[in-house]
């Protein structure tokens, strides 16, 4: 078995399979990469998108749930929310439970800026699923899905 040998003649590092990590993370940054060029057509960010989706799929939530749902740190949240609540398209409220804390609702006019973000990012996963396989891209979804989902505990833990 030979070795190959670099332009230096050192050995080459063997080839390592990529891990599930890297390839997770070059996946997301490139699809996350087009996603973002789409909304910027339309003055949006990413994280403000995928905020008012979380708003837009419930009744008001605490800044905690939506740090927690979007995964991001409490300053992000608190910077992006403030950012809508500025623009008039999410509004907060005192939670009707506990009037120390505060729900943020998203508004008629973040209604209808979500509908017109959707329709675009629509169309670009339709572009994706045209280019790559509407087949690879289901399959990849389910996966991508169930791996989200959260876990049940371990039994004794």
């Amino acid at each position: 078995m030979a070795v190959e040998q670099q332009a230096t003649g050192a050995p080459a590092p063997p080839s390592a399979a990529p891990s599930l990590v890297e390839l997770l993370t070059v996946v997301a940054r490139r699809v996350a990469r087009g996603v973002t060029a789409v909304l910027a057509e339309d003055g949006a960010t990413l994280d403000s998108y995928r905020l008012m989706r979380a708003l837009g799929s419930g009744p008001g939530r605490t800044m905690g749930e939506l740090g927690a749902a979007l995964c991001l740190p409490a300053p992000t949240t608190t910077r992006l929310v403030d950012a809508l609540v500025d623009a008039a398209l999410a509004y907060r409220l005192p939670d009707p439970d506990d009037g120390r804390r505060v729900r943020v609702h998203l508004a008629a006019r973040g209604r209808t800026r979500l509908d017109r973000l959707e329709a675009l990012v629509a169309a670009h996963e339709a572009a994706l699923a045209a280019e790559l396989g509407a087949d690879r891209v289901g399959a990849l979804v389910a996966a991508l899905t169930d791996l989200a989902a959260p876990q049940d505990p371990l039994p004794g833990s």
